[in-house]
């Protein structure tokens, strides 16, 4: 009988923590069905190369200490709204301890709307990130490799990653300051 309670509950609790990430994410105008759900808290963060205006970024690059990764689109409301958010994590938390980039997870730009699609561009991203304040790189990611490789239900999508690569902390849509400091904490930052 108690095994039956807790399956239930169990259950329960993890439709819950489905149904909060993503009412709180926004779904792309066009989202690409071959974007599989995110990578799991607690595996091994999976490498990646993209392109960026100065050449090859890899994420090797970030290896030896705590990162974070966002996942977002320059038409998310949530994504603007949570550029305010990494700001502050960005003014408490010095580059010295943590590492952070973004990348873009859509092939649409700010100004899409479903049935008026707008490119994504690398220009775009920048216009962004001048508008929202971004302090740290921000790159467009044409092929969407990142979102492909680790996955995600929404934007903004964040992971947090451990010095030796464990990712310790995935959220999706708006998420406050709070929340992120934790899961900066289970990164060791």
């Amino acid at each position: 009988m108690i095994a039956i309670v807790a399956v239930i509950a169990i259950a329960i609790y993890g439709f819950w923590q489905y149904q909060h990430v993503s009412s709180s994410a926004v779904q792309s105008p066009n989202a690409l069905p071959s974007i599989p759900p995110p990578s799991l808290v607690g595996s091994k963060a999976i490498p990646f190369e993209i392109d960026s205006p100065i050449g090859p970024f890899t994420s090797a690059s970030l290896a030896g200490k705590p990162y974070l990764l966002e996942i977002f689109a320059s038409w998310c409301p949530h994504c603007q709204r949570e550029t305010k958010i990494l700001r502050a994590v960005r003014a408490k938390v010095p580059v010295s301890k943590l590492s952070m980039i973004s990348v873009t997870g859509s092939l649409f730009g700010q100004g899409s709307t479903v049935g008026n699609n707008v490119a994504e561009s690398q220009a775009g991203v920048d216009a962004f990130d001048k508008q929202y304040g971004v302090t740290w790189p921000s790159f467009y990611d044409g092929n969407l490799t990142v979102a492909r490789l680790w996955g995600m239900i929404g934007f903004p999508a964040i992971y947090m990653v451990d010095k030796n690569g464990v990712i310790r902390y995935y959220g999706a849509g708006d998420i406050d300051e709070a929340t992120l400091m934790k899961g900066l904490k289970k990164a060791g930052v």
